[in-house]
């Protein structure tokens, strides 16, 4: 299978930067398994073509392009 790359939307990346150390790493658990498969671990949206995964004190936004495989994440949002 095929492994999708990883691209953050500005906004997105300074969100990343703004993770705490164990946030991040929650996330890089969540990137690893998302570049392997972008629709096992999210949830689409209703209302238009972006998903939703989270991971341990958050969430990420993104669309995929099957096209190009790349994934785009446009929003990172702590909880």
């Amino acid at each position: 299978m095929a492994t999708y790359t990883i691209r953050y939307a500005e906004r997105a990346r300074a969100a990343k930067d703004c993770l705490s150390p164990r946030q991040k790493s929650s996330l890089e658990v969540l990137e690893k398994r998302l570049a392997g498969n972008p629709y096992g671990f999210g949830a689409q949206s209703n209302r238009d073509s972006s998903w939703s995964a989270f991971f341990t004190g958050g969430v990420i936004t993104y669309v995929v392009s099957n096209r190009y495989l790349i994934i785009n994440v446009i929003d990172v949002t702590a909880v």
